[in-house]
C-alpha cells in the first residue's frame, strides 16, 4: 500500500512537471510545439491517470480519489510558489541597483 502511495506521489509530480512544461511551451514558443496536443500535455494527462489509479488501488475509490486530489493540489501549489519565487528573482536581477552606477541615465 505504501509503495502505491509513493508511486502516486511520483506520478503526481511528473504530471505537474509535464503540465508546467506544456504551459511554458505554449506561452514562450507558440506555434513551435506539436499541434494541437503536444507531448507534454499528453504526458501530464497520462501521469495524472496513473497517479489516480495508484491511489484508488491503494485506498479504494473514494479515499483514493481524495488522496489523489490532495497530492495533485499540493504539487500544483508547490509549482506555483516556485514559479512566483523564480519570477521575483528575475525581477530583482533586471532592476537597476543604483543611479550612481548608471550615471543617472534612464
Amino acid at each position: 500500500m505504501a509503495i502505491l502511495v509513493v508511486a502516486a506521489l511520483l506520478f503526481s509530480g511528473a504530471s505537474v512537471f509535464s503540465f508546467c512544461k506544456a504551459n511554458y511551451c505554449a506561452c514562450n514558443h507558440a506555434g513551435e510545439c506539436d499541434n494541437p496536443i503536444n507531448h507534454y500535455w499528453l504526458a501530464s494527462i497520462v501521469f495524472s491517470l496513473f497517479a489516480l489509479a495508484c491511489c484508488c488501488i491503494a485506498l479504494h475509490a473514494q479515499n483514493g480519489t481524495y488522496l489523489w486530489l490532495v497530492l495533485m493540489s499540493s504539487c500544483l501549489s508547490g509549482a506555483i510558489l516556485s514559479a512566483r519565487k523564480q519570477k521575483l528573482k528575475q525581477c530583482d536581477k533586471t532592476k537597476p541597483t543604483d543611479d550612481l552606477l548608471t550615471g543617472g541615465i534612464n
